[in-house]
């Protein structure tokens, strides 16, 4: 739904539905609020992702808009920054350079229009989609991405604090994309006996699920273990709150593993495949992918993800 009335600072984010493409989008908000608290901020997609933005602080206004003159008409004379977190297409350069705000921040992606952009920052398949966009603020001031992320999900988990149960060691074995990105169920189960022998025995782990998850939701319910617990189908501030203080979140590449790789907790994610755009790669994160050549992820033993939390945390 189009909405005309006016924004001093306009996002666009990425043509996408997925959860995942909208979660990382949440630390640039934030610290756009950051910098200029007392601005309107619009963000604009080309899908109905309304219910993800709509109940952030830092949003003042979600606008759907398909076509080009929608998003022209998300521009005016008053708009003072242009945030574009697009990699590809070329019609947020055109509406850029149409509408010409004073402030316009993109990625250089070798396009015709990378010269639309006032600061810019390279496009990079090798860095995580989060960061980069906050590298791209960076370019018109210099901030910690890594403490806007943890301070973004700390604001989105605050009205959720003592109404959930935190999580001790979180494992969230979905993946909305298919099979193919979904190391078993029954590997995060032997991996939390392997980590309970060494973090003790009142160690719980809770696993978070989704939708798409409910025969992983029953089958694990039936385990009856004291030391379980399942969080289904939890919105993002809840899942916030369960991941923020969490001891280690160990996921598939999946949509609630950017709320875990955000609030910067001790991480473990589990690939298919190298997916370096998808993983925040920092001191406490760790990636495991198969190996010798296999591109299945169910090649990848309970024991080499218990090695990668090994180096996560160091009493492991």
């Amino acid at each position: 739904m189009y909405g005309c009335s006016v924004s001093d600072i306009v996002v666009f984010v990425r043509s996408h539905k997925r959860y995942g493409d909208q979660i990382v989008s949440f630390p640039t908000l934030y610290q756009l609020k950051q910098w200029w608290p007392e601005k309107r901020l619009r963000v604009v997609s080309r899908f109905s992702v309304s219910h993800y933005y709509t109940p952030l602080p830092w949003v003042d206004e979600f606008v759907e808009a398909r076509g080009v003159r929608e998003h022209l008409k998300c521009l005016s004379t008053q708009t003072m920054l242009s945030v574009n977190l697009h990699h590809s297409s070329e019609r947020y350069g055109l509406v850029n350079m149409v509408r010409r705000p004073s402030m316009r921040m993109g990625f250089r992606n070798r396009r015709l229009l990378d010269f639309a952009w006032t600061h810019h920052h390279a496009k990079d398949i090798n860095e995580y989609i989060g960061l980069a966009n906050l590298h791209m603020l960076a370019t018109y001031q210099p901030f910690s991405a890594a403490t806007a992320a943890r301070n973004c999900f700390g604001e989105i988990a605050q009205p959720f604090l003592g109404k959930v149960r935190p999580a001790d060691v979180v494992m969230i074995p979905g993946g909305g994309s298919g099979a193919f990105k979904r190391w078993s169920w029954h590997h995060y189960v032997a991996l939390a006996d392997l980590l309970k022998s060494q973090l003790g025995e009142g160690t719980t782990f809770t696993f978070v699920l989704g939708p798409d998850e409910l025969s992983e939701r029953d089958r694990i319910s039936g385990l009856a273990r004291d030391d379980f617990y399942i969080e289904f189908g939890r919105t993002v501030p809840e899942l916030a709150a369960i991941m923020y203080g969490a001891r280690l979140v160990v996921a598939n590449d999946c949509g609630p593993s950017h709320i875990a790789q955000g609030s910067g907790v001790p991480y473990v994610g589990v690939f298919n495949a190298p997916n370096p755009e998808w993983f925040w790669h920092r001191p406490q994160a760790r990636a495991v992918v198969p190996t010798n050549g296999s591109k299945d992820i169910n090649s990848i033993t309970p024991q080499d993800v218990l090695a990668a939390c090994r180096e996560v945390i160091p009493r492991v």
